[in-house]
């Protein structure tokens, strides 16, 4: 992924979805660049809006009784582990590793959006 914009390509129509997403992408954005300590504070901000969206997310699932739900869930899991391994990389002094793992983002949430949650969408919408 070139740049870090979420792009109307990557609306989903579900509100609660794209507003999440949109403000996922915005803080992998300014967070380019960004000198240490903020660059630790913005993780751990990114860590607590991940797992609030997640939890939404999951809950949507779960209203629905979305049959993939499990293996949509656990690539949440393996997200949150991501970020949580960046997390620890800054605690023991490594930002290069903590910097990669926050680079290689934007293209695994672009992946998702465009798979799983595009699943997820079509599947909330038929429901109504």
């Amino acid at each position: 992924m070139d740049s870090i914009i979420f792009g109307p390509d990557l609306a989903l129509g579900i509100p609660v979805l794209d507003q999440s997403h949109r403000i996922v992408f915005d803080l992998l954005q300014s967070m380019q660049g960004l000198p240490r300590p903020a660059f630790d504070d913005a993780c751990r901000r990114l860590a607590t809006e991940l797992a609030g969206d997640l939890t939404e997310e999951n809950r949507l699932m779960r209203d629905i009784n979305y049959a993939p739900a499990v293996v949509h869930q656990a690539a949440h899991n393996s997200l949150l582990a991501e970020i949580d391994r960046a997390q620890c990389l800054l605690a023991i002094g490594d930002e290069t590793g903590s910097r990669e793992i926050i680079r290689s983002l934007p293209d695994w949430v672009e992946a998702h959006i465009n798979t799983m949650d595009l699943a997820l969408a079509i599947a909330v919408t038929l429901t109504k």
